[in-house]
Formats: structure tokens, sequence, C-alpha cells
């Protein structure tokens, strides 16, 4: 072989073993990153949630507040898509570096309740779905504190 191609065979493999080397770009974050920044997208959803609600009750008037179908249709058209962009934001975090699992099972747990809460708003009313208990208890488990509020 000539001194070329070993050069540029070298070159090649120092550019692949550190490629490998955890340059910082596989998108994973630390413990307190994750916790900044969901705490910080909860915080922003549950904002956006509740500003949607007051506005939504405010267009209804009194009178319909107490029917039924309004508030089911306040729950799915008006509260319910503030959750589900907390929830895709949550999703879209990097991967928390040493608790993965317990993160997606957080995301899939806001994610099931929401889905029950679309499926069944009645319910929500009622107090029966709409809880997301399981979800803020990992959120708490995790270390956040701005999830449990959902």
């Amino acid at each position: 072989m000539s001194k070329k191609v070993v050069a540029l065979v070298g070159v090649l493999a120092l550019l692949v073993l550190s490629a490998g080397c955890g340059s910082g770009d596989d998108n994973s974050l630390t413990k307190a990153e994750f916790v900044k920044q969901a705490d910080a997208i909860c915080k922003k959803g549950e904002k956006k949630k509740n500003d949607s609600l007051v506005s939504a009750y405010k267009k209804v008037g009194s009178e319909n507040k107490e029917s039924k179908n309004a508030q089911e249709e306040i729950i799915v058209d008006v509260a319910l898509p503030p959750i589900s962009k907390m929830i895709e934001e949550l999703d879209g975090l990097g991967a928390l570096n040493g608790e993965e699992e317990k993160a997606e099972r957080m995301v899939e747990a806001f994610e099931e309740e929401a889905e029950n809460v679309e499926e069944d708003p009645a319910g929500t009313i009622a107090g029966k779905v709409g809880n997301f208990d399981e979800a803020n208890k990992i959120a708490k488990e995790l270390g956040m504190e701005d999830c449990s509020a959902i």
C-alpha cells in the first residue's frame, strides 16, 4: 500500500473512533437538565391550559357553564390540546441519562390518561378519569415539581 492510502485509512479510522466516543451529540440529558426542561414544559402547558379554560368559560356564559355538553366540549376542545402539546414536548426531550425507562413510562402514562380524557370527557367531569395520577407520581419520582398540577 502506498503511504497516501495508509494515511487515508488512518484518518478514516480516527474519524470513526471519535464519532463513537460520546461527543455530546447523543441527545441524552443529565437528570438536572431533564428536570429543568421538563418542569418548564409542564409549567408552560399548565398555564396555557388554565388560560384557555378561563377564556372558554367566559365565552360560554354563566348559563352554559353547568351544561354537561358544554363542559365536555371545553374539556376536549380547550383543555386537552395544551396537555397534548405538553406531552409531545416531554416526549421530544432528550433521553434521561440512566432513567430512560422511567421517563418513557411517565410520557406513556400522560398519553394514556389524555386518551382517557378524550374518550370519556364525562368521566373527567365526574372525577373518574383525567387525574394523571400515575404520570404525576413518576414525574415526582424523577424530581419534577411542575408536572403535578396537570
